[in-house]
């Protein structure tokens, strides 16, 4: 699967993924300039969880629909998917979560953000949703 990678300054450089595994492991190989890295972990997400840590060490994002701030798996769609898809939040958190979408499907660079920034977008969006939870 061809995808992409920004820097800060905003350079674009391809990658390839190549996923892999059965459902009790899974590999992700990332092909980068020549060089060859494996991954491998309980499921999909885990794999790309660390195939973007590495490339974050660089400065570089992912692009794709598993590094966007407003997308993120519940529980039971990881276990289900093995970690392939995750849901779609709606914008400021109205109406119900309806489309899924393949976390490795691409998406625009302007669309991605680090681990970090993905992490605090989804606990903000709990918060707005519950109130309470700010006490």
């Amino acid at each position: 699967m061809e995808l992409r990678t920004v820097d800060a300054d905003g350079r674009v450089r391809p990658v390839t993924i190549l996923i892999g595994g059965d459902s009790s492991a899974t590999r992700i190989a990332l092909l980068d300039a020549g060089s060859l890295t494996e991954f491998s972990g309980t499921d999909h997400l885990d794999c790309l969880v660390q195939v973007r840590r590495q490339l974050e060490r660089e400065g570089r994002l992912l692009c794709c629909q598993g590094a966007r701030p407003d997308v993120h798996p519940s529980g039971q769609l990881r276990q289900f998917t093995h970690g392939r898809e995750a849901y779609v939040r709606p914008p400021e958190g109205r109406g119900e979560i309806r489309e899924t979408v393949d976390v490795f499907a691409p998406a625009a660079p302007a669309e991605v953000v680090s681990l970090e920034e993905q992490r605090a977008a989804i606990l903000g969006a709990f918060h707005a949703r519950h109130p309470a939870d700010r006490i």
